[in-house]
């Protein structure tokens, strides 16, 4: 399995300078590459930098699938909107170049929240003029969105992941909003969330799945119903609390493997 890393200006030199040490690593599996290249996002509330288990454990075994897999470890607090979502964007142009055919987002939490944003708002102008892309250069070709953060709006609403990526008291625009910016030209979705999710109510998946029926985007979701929040792979290679594991909640990764292979 190779490795390469890549800071923020290898990551592209027209991103803005950041107080955050940005990373992106790039895994390539040893047999053949199935055409995808699977772009990481961990969750960590828009305040640290990465989720040890929703990064590179999960980066592994899209790369064990034959995936190209890369996680980024992306601007927090105290940078703020719309840093991320450059350098996401930033990060699926240089897969592309390097020569994924495809590119997935994958998403955890707050991850998941910036991967939607990218599904939704791949398009603003302020990208293609930041970064000197094409928009078609950065829109993702699906988007893996696990228990994600979606709403703005109150009681579901994610104070802590919110207020980190905007500041305190600023109000939220609706296009952070996700359910209520998506677009008939997002991409394919693939979503899962617990029902027994107390941090991040399982709420704001089926809104999003509700969103994307409304535009006709193509969308699978699976709503487990035991399991606490951050249970990124499910199972041993993910580790954490005991109840982080589940046998059940696990079948979604296979799941979503199946599901890359039929946008083929």
């Amino acid at each position: 399995m190779a490795r390469d890393i890549f800071d923020r200006a290898g990551i592209s030199p027209r991103l803005p300078d950041g107080q955050t040490d940005i990373r992106l690593t790039v895994l390539q599996p040893d047999a053949a590459q199935s055409g995808w290249a699977v772009l990481i996002l961990p969750g960590g509330g828009y305040e640290v930098t990465a989720s040890d288990r929703e990064g590179f454990p999960v980066a592994e075994a899209f790369c064990a699938a034959g995936h190209t897999a890369a996680v980024l470890e992306y601007s927090v607090l105290p940078d703020r909107w719309p840093m991320a979502l450059l350098e996401t964007a930033a990060s699926i142009a240089l897969l592309r170049q390097r020569g994924a055919r495809r590119v997935a987002v994958c998403g955890f939490s707050a991850g998941g929240h910036l991967a939607g944003c990218m599904a939704n708002l791949w398009h603003m102008p302020i990208i293609a003029q930041t970064l000197g892309v094409l928009p078609e250069a950065v829109r993702p070709d699906a988007a893996i969105l696990c228990y994600a953060v979606i709403t703005a709006e109150r009681p579901l609403r994610s104070r802590t992941s919110f207020g980190n990526l905007l500041g305190s008291g600023v109000a939220i625009h609706d296009t952070l909003s996700l359910e209520k910016s998506v677009r008939k030209d997002n991409p394919p979705a693939f979503l899962w969330a617990t029902a027994a999710d107390d941090s991040v109510p399982a709420e704001n998946t089926l809104r999003y799945a509700t969103a994307l029926q409304r535009a006709g985007v193509p969308y699978e979701v699976h709503i487990y119903p035991h399991g606490p929040h951050a249970m990124a792979l499910a199972d041993a290679r993910t580790e954490g609390n005991p109840a982080q594991q589940d046998p059940h909640v696990a079948t979604w990764f296979p799941l979503c493997l199946s599901w890359l292979d039929t946008l083929a």
